[in-house]
């Protein structure tokens, strides 16, 4: 195969909780002497034995307790022992395992391929089953040479019909495919919702001025003038904009940064916080334009009645 840089074998031991399951429904995955700096790194608690000691007692490290709670209806402890049925293709047998450390699913970060509910040494594995125990190749090529790896690639899977590809590049697409359907979503959902919010900040503005006919005109007929008042007005309507939009942004702001992080310890790990200036200046000057411009034509209406007319309203 062209450009291959590094060759990594996944291995899956089907289990089930259920020892009269007759047939898996978990896994444990194996990990080598090599991946023991990320464990240690994910620790939670109590130092983590030495990889040939977890090995030759058949013990096992929870990745992920929140799961494995959810499982097994216990909390994991390290000493505890927990049953499972193990499946290796051809039969079945119950084993013990003893709990040799909990790791904390904070600090796994982007590794959550290489951390499951269920850590098991590769050596373990092969006591345990002699059937090949191989889950999947992750194969890292040259990005120069990804397109002529995928067809070599795709070559192989004519004559291993059983077997299946997942590319980069085609989970990119189908992630940007997500995301743009997602964006435009959001995008019709904002866009309604600031509407509505114009429409009612307008509605408060133009109603307040229409109530507030006759004080204009007894303004008017103790000498202030048109101009002094639209810029009053005017101000008015500033001041209620300006405080309606700090309130939204912080609030907002706030809201979306606490969504983001949410969603960023779940699932979506790539997600990052950018708060949204550029849409927000628009919206800004969107929101003050409107307002002036919706006390400029009440204020012009009113304009154009006598000041009797306006008093005796």
């Amino acid at each position: 195969m062209s450009g291959v840089k590094q060759i990594t074998t996944i291995t899956n031991l089907p289990v089930s909780n259920d020892l009269n399951a007759k047939e898996s429904n978990g896994a444990i995955v194996g990990f080598d002497e090599t991946d023991m700096d990320l464990i240690e790194e994910c620790n939670l608690g109590k130092p983590i034995p030495k990889y040939q000691e977890i090995a030759s007692k058949n013990q096992i490290i929870i990745g992920r307790p929140s799961d494995f709670e959810e499982y097994f209806g216990i909390q994991p402890e390290v000493g505890n022992s927990i049953k499972l049925k193990v499946f290796d293709g051809t039969e079945t047998k119950e084993m013990e395992f003893s709990i040799a450390a909990v790791l904390d699913e904070n600090k796994i970060g982007n590794n959550g391929d290489k951390i499951d509910m269920l850590l098991l040494p590769n050596d373990s594995m092969k006591k345990i089953v002699s059937s090949n125990m191989t889950y999947q190749w992750v194969i890292r090529v040259d990005e120069k040479m990804e397109q002529q790896a995928e067809k070599e690639i795709k070559q192989i899977l004519v004559t291993n019909p059983r077997l299946a590809v997942t590319t980069l590049s085609g989970a990119i697409a189908q992630n940007e495919n997500f995301l743009q359907g997602m964006i435009l979503a959001l995008a019709v959902i904002i866009i309604f919702i600031s509407c509505f919010a114009i429409m009612n900040l307008l509605n408060t503005i133009f109603t307040g001025v229409i109530v507030r006919q006759k004080e204009f005109a007894l303004m008017r007929s103790v000498g202030m003038t048109q101009k002094q008042l639209t810029i009053m007005v005017c101000c008015e309507g500033l001041l209620i904009v300006s405080v309606g939009l700090i309130l939204s942004l912080i609030v907002g702001g706030f809201i979306g940064y606490l969504l983001c992080a949410l969603l960023k310890n779940g699932l979506m790990t790539y997600l990052n916080y950018q708060f949204p200036f550029s849409v927000t200046l628009v919206y800004c000057m969107l929101v003050v334009i409107c307002s002036l411009l919706v006390s400029e034509i009440a204020l012009r209406h009113q304009k154009n009645m006598s000041l009797i007319e306006l008093l005796r309203r």
